[in-house]
């Protein structure tokens, strides 16, 4: 193995710990959603997406969305009805070996062979009842005019003049693993700079959950672009990896800037919205964690302090089944910190904040909130 390559799988290894919340799914989060109808995504101004349908390619900065679902839809008609392992068989060939790329890197990522084939097993076995929906899905990309993502990236934009895309956009199947998720597809050293869609789990969404799915994953992609860009080196036999500067990353502040940086930027971009819809959280969930935020603040500076582990501080950001750690928690307690900072910080100076200013400030903003409740108590 050359240096190079274990450069790749070490960093590869640490924003695994890094990342995995962008995993996250509102249907686990806030219920399931009907899927029996196909969502269309309402436009505030059908003028402006008229116009941003005939400039796509500019909107998209000259890149494309590759629909993967396109492949799966033309496996289904010839797979409809077949035997288990005749389906599988007929998915590796007809689906998976034309994107390679999107279902390594994306899907499976560090999977072993075992649990490739039992997530892929589970899909296919759920397929037959979310196939229609994920059909009527698709058709909503046929045209730009009503193409949830044009509509989107045109949104973020208006909000994010400077954003760039700067990868094509998949349009694929997570086998019911993300809605959305920044994944390093086109890196060669491990980044995540690729967005990713879900169609099996998006299909089942309404409208305004779709639309704050690709502004919570499109702020990833432009902060992504700024925190990563000074951790590689360019040198004459390739590229470095500054493992030392990305392992400082991996620490419980990380998720908590970066997913509440991204909650705060989907109400920024969809504004007037109930706020458990850009957290991802049910009405009971969220009124439980505000009732809990001082204490659970104080619960996860310590995490911070005592420089806990990904085993520790990622059960704040799924929905885990430990009890003790609020479900999804993190994502409140991120979107309180940002909150908090943007009213000495516009998002545009928080996207360029490095590791040891975004520790800085969520160790700073923290410490407040668990000072306020530390007052509240004495006072009571």
């Amino acid at each position: 193995m050359n240096k190079r390559t274990k450069s790749i799988k070490a960093t590869a290894a640490i924003l695994a710990a890094l990342f995995f919340a962008s995993q996250a799914l509102l249907s686990n989060a806030a219920g399931k959603h009907d899927s029996s109808d196909s969502p269309v995504i309402p436009s505030d101004s059908a003028a402006e997406i008229a116009t941003a349908a005939d400039n796509a390619d500019i909107l998209l900065d000259q890149h494309r969305i590759i629909n993967v679902v396109d492949d799966v839809l033309a496996y289904w008609n010839q797979a409809k009805g077949k035997t288990l392992p005749r389906a599988r068989r007929l998915w590796l060939r007809l689906v998976e070996s034309k994107n390679k790329d999107f279902f390594e890197r994306s899907v499976y990522r560090y999977s072993s062979p075992d649990e490739r084939r039992e997530m892929l097993d589970e899909f296919l076995i759920k397929l037959p009842s979310r196939i229609d929906a994920i059909r009527q899905f698709n058709k909503l990309f046929e045209s730009p005019s009503t193409n949830p993502v044009v509509a989107g990236v045109l949104d973020f934009k208006a909000r994010f003049p400077e954003f760039r895309i700067k990868q094509d956009i998949y349009l694929g199947v997570s086998l019911l693993r993300f809605d959305g998720s920044v994944r390093p597809v086109a890196s060669e050293e491990g980044y995540p700079d690729t967005l990713c869609l879900g169609a099996d789990v998006l299909s089942s969404y309404p409208p305004e959950d779709i639309q704050i799915v690709v502004a919570h994953e499109l702020f990833h992609l432009y902060q992504f672009n700024f925190l990563f860009k000074p951790e590689i080196v360019s040198l004459r036999s390739g590229l470095l990896v500054k493992q030392v500067q990305l392992a400082s990353l991996a620490t419980a502040h990380t998720p908590l800037m970066i997913e509440g940086m991204a909650v705060a930027a989907s109400e920024a971009v969809y504004p007037n919205r109930p706020r458990l819809s850009y957290l991802h959280l049910s009405e009971e969930t969220l009124l439980q964690q505000q009732s809990e935020l001082m204490r659970n603040s104080q619960r996860y500076l310590l995490l911070m302090t005592t420089g806990a582990g990904p085993d520790q501080y990622e059960q704040w950001f799924t929905n885990g089944s430990n009890e003790s750690v609020p479900s999804r928690g993190g994502y409140l307690l991120g979107y309180e910190v940002i909150k908090r900072m943007l009213g000495r910080f516009t998002f545009e100076d928080l996207v360029r904040m490095k590791p040891a200013q975004l520790r800085e400030q969520a160790e700073e903003q923290m410490g407040a909130i668990t000072t306020d409740w530390v007052m509240l108590v004495a006072a009571n």
